[in-house]
């Protein structure tokens, strides 16, 4: 009987620790790479299509997915269905998507776009590209997933599936998982001028 016990002891000492890392290998999956050190997410005041002034703090307590685009790239193009699909599925859950375009001058085809394909995600306008800027975005699709505590936890540069199941079960972990203190130390650091 004792060794019974001392088996289910050792199982358990064992296992606990991978739940934790279940989601650094929903970050693998997906090809996230998580921070260097937990980083509060920069805060900044854009307009979206309707007019109306949005800051990124007014998501406090929201996963989000922070997504740079344009509509003269294609691989961006070829995630919106996805991110819409997302945004419909976990909108209810707390997850958000804000979508970032930095078109300079194309307004109406940003309008035209998004009307054209139904998304009723959150599209923000940073035509002065100081959003882009601040968050050092140099190539596009760039997405940042960020913590309902406003923390950065993960980044990914190029186009992904949102709606993969392994994306959905990213995200519903990062919302039910606030602490970014567990994230594994490696790879990528938000430079900070």
């Amino acid at each position: 009987m004792n060794n019974i016990i001392w088996m289910v002891f050792i199982s358990v000492l064992l296992l606990a620790p991978a739940a934790g890392y279940a989601e650094h290998d929903s970050f693998g999956k997906m090809g996230v790479v998580p921070p260097k050190i937990s980083q509060s997410a920069p805060d900044f005041l854009v307009r979206n299509l309707k007019g109306k002034m949005v800051k990124l703090s007014d998501f406090k307590g929201k996963v989000l997915l922070l997504n740079f685009w344009a509509t003269w790239c294609g691989a961006c193009r070829e995630e919106m269905a996805s991110m819409q699909n997302l945004h419909t599925s976990l909108q209810a859950e707390g997850v958000e998507v804000l979508a970032v375009s930095i078109d300079r001058w194309n307004e109406d085809r940003i309008q035209e776009y998004v009307k054209v394909n139904n998304y009723t995600f959150s599209v923000l306008l940073d035509q002065d590209q100081k959003v882009r800027k601040q968050y050092h975005v140099m190539g596009l699709p760039t997405s940042y997933l960020i913590d309902g505590e406003g923390k950065i936890r993960g980044y990914a540069s190029g186009a992904r599936a949102w709606d993969s199941p392994d994306s959905q079960d990213l995200f519903l972990s990062l919302k039910d998982d606030g602490s970014s203190n567990d994230l594994p130390v490696e790879r990528f650091s938000m430079r900070v001028d």
